[in-house]
């Protein structure tokens, strides 16, 4: 007689009688893409949700109340939520990447115009800089739109002048502790190159992430003082020397001011 229990085949996902992902997996994966949701929009309503993820709206409303309690949503008083503290923790942006864009474009269509270089808006995801936007310099031989390209932030122009805005205590956060971090990303050690960066109000970077590549980065802040993004130039090191990125540092700050006050 054979045996009815049924074995799962290793490192198969646990599925219900229906075939269908085992309820547990599926809320996970509905509050994940919840968190999407909110990090592309910045806002979301209740029927949004349950639409998106093609739920009832009780069960949208059990995972976003979930987030909020969490701290990943927050619910104001239109019953909208938008994203949490904990999100900003993790490197999100207080305002959505499409509103960033959108504030942006005008500035980095007049910094390319002005430098004829490519330049780019970045935002900080943890210990990485994500370029959300790129527009193309005008030479022939230029840097390439990076559009979707994430770079580690410690090397990065756009990143190290997000980095620069944090403390010991929050570099630790993204990096861990002192005997846990790589050597070059120790907290306090980082806290302490990116105190030029501070100081000059703009970051460099020669080839720290792309052989025969040049780039200037400065950040962005919304009227708290907090930082959002970055705004970047990048151009082929034969070009962009280091007398040049100073040069460019101080168009890309006039960028940078132009933006703030868009903001």
């Amino acid at each position: 007689m054979e045996n009815s229990d049924r074995t799962s085949q290793p490192g198969a996902e646990p599925r219900s009688a229906g075939g269908k992902p085992a309820q547990g997996l599926e809320s996970v994966e509905n509050a994940l893409s919840l968190l999407l949701l909110l990090r592309a929009q910045g806002r979301v309503r209740l029927s949004e949700a349950a639409d998106e993820l093609g739920v009832a709206r009780s069960t949208a409303h059990r995972l976003l109340s979930t987030l909020r309690g969490r701290g990943f949503a927050v619910q104001g008083a239109d019953k909208v939520y938008r994203p949490g503290p904990t999100l900003y923790r993790l490197g999100m942006s207080q305002r959505s990447e499409y509103d960033l864009v959108e504030t942006a474009r005008p500035h980095l269509l007049w910094l390319n115009s002005r430098l004829g270089e490519t330049v780019h808006l970045a935002v900080r995801a943890g210990a990485e800089a994500r370029i959300l936007h790129s527009i193309e310099g005008t030479h022939a031989l230029r840097v390439g739109s990076r559009a979707g390209v994430s770079l580690p932030a410690h090397l990065s122009a756009g990143g190290k002048a997000l980095l620069a805005d944090l403390g010991v205590s929050e570099l630790a956060d993204i990096y861990g502790t002192r005997h846990a971090a790589q050597a070059d990303t120790d907290p306090e050690t980082l806290h302490r190159t990116l105190a030029t960066v501070r100081r000059r109000g703009y970051a460099v970077n020669i080839g720290g992430t792309e052989r025969g590549i040049s780039a200037v980065g400065a950040a962005v802040r919304e009227p708290g003082g907090r930082a959002v993004a970055a705004m970047i130039v990048s151009a082929p090191s034969l070009r962009f020397t280091r007398a040049r990125l100073g040069d460019a540092a101080a168009v890309l700050g006039e960028a940078v001011r132009r933006m703030e006050a868009a903001l």
